[in-house]
């Protein structure tokens, strides 16, 4: 499961990575493009912080410049893989207390946390490449699939 959930780390970085690129090809992109992928990296520090037990100084709907974006997924990556790495495998579906940006108190399992993120992002990743199409010669594609093919081709 933890090897599972590492690959799934790897298509997020990937997935947000091709779409952040695609916004940096834009004078002016969009500023709810902006907003949402900013909020898609801002939504995974805090629940990085959450799983970790340390504050993170973000607002789930941080201002992040595209100029930026890059830099910030691949750091929070080289941190979330890193601590997933490090566990064993019952770590992976233990639960995790944390309490939501209202102050509420849950508990969720890692596997459940990181699958949550995965979707979230992908939710609005959809969103952002929505809005900049338009704008675009050719729109990112995202899909899970499609990265793993890229994998074979290598």
């Amino acid at each position: 499961m933890k090897e599972y959930l590492i690959q799934l780390l790897d298509y997020e970085l990937w997935a947000n990575q091709r779409v952040i690129e695609a916004l940096d090809t834009l004078r002016n992109p969009p500023p709810r493009a902006v907003a949402v992928m900013g909020h898609i990296l801002s939504a995974q520090h805090v629940w990085f912080g959450r799983i970790t037990k340390e504050y993170a100084f973000v607002a789930i709907w941080e201002d992040i410049p595209v100029s930026w974006m890059i830099e910030t997924a691949e750091r929070q990556h080289r941190q979330i893989t890193g601590y997933v790495s490090a566990l064993n495998e019952s770590e992976v579906t233990a639960l995790v207390e944390y309490v939501n940006s209202r102050d509420v108190t849950y508990q969720s399992s890692l596997l459940e946390i990181l699958t949550h993120m995965s979707h979230h992002a992908a939710y609005h990743r959809g969103q952002v490449v929505q809005l900049i199409r338009p704008m675009l010669n050719e729109a990112p594609v995202t899909d899970f699939i499609v990265w793993r093919r890229s994998l074979k081709e290598v």
